[in-house]
């Protein structure tokens, strides 16, 4: 992530990468690099919804957690392509885009950083899919949907 973003940051010199979670590595002393750490629940929140973008490079995140939590404040996803959850969750969702290449990830970000009315459709598309797929009333209907099944002899 940190390369692909070095090179897209030296055409684009306006753009930080706010990096959260917990540090495990060096990272380098760059301008449009920022260490958010490790934020509670609704801080985390506030930073997705503050965002242009979020990008959600882990390639093993089966959850993919990141995404759905930009989906449900409206913020797009740049996922990586390596993870298979993220990818799908943009693709059901219309909410964001996947990068499997170092070209793919400049191009995707260039467009969604340079197309404001293309964040907001994908941004409304997040928040609607979560609206239908992951309120608590919708997955304890499909769970009860499901119970139904098994019992049925």
């Amino acid at each position: 992530l940190l390369e692909y973003f070095d090179t897209y940051a030296s055409g684009n010199g306006t753009t930080t990468l706010v990096l959260m979670g917990t540090k495990l590595m060096k990272v380098p002393e760059q301008p449009h690099l920022r260490m958010g750490g490790v934020l509670p629940e609704r801080e985390r929140m506030i930073a997705y919804e503050a965002a242009d973008v979020t990008v959600a490079p882990e390639p093993d995140d089966p959850a993919a957690i990141a995404a759905l939590e930009s989906f449900a404040v409206g913020t797009p996803v740049l996922a990586s392509a390596r993870n298979a959850a993220a990818a799908d969750y943009c693709r059901r969702a219309n909410a964001g885009l996947y990068y499997a290449t170092r070209d793919e990830f400049i191009e995707a970000l260039r467009l969604l950083m340079n197309d404001p009315r293309l964040r907001a459709r994908l941004g409304e598309n997040g928040r609607r899919y979560i609206r239908l797929n992951h309120r608590w009333d919708a997955v304890l209907g499909r769970f009860e949907r499901l119970m139904m099944r098994v019992r049925k002899p």
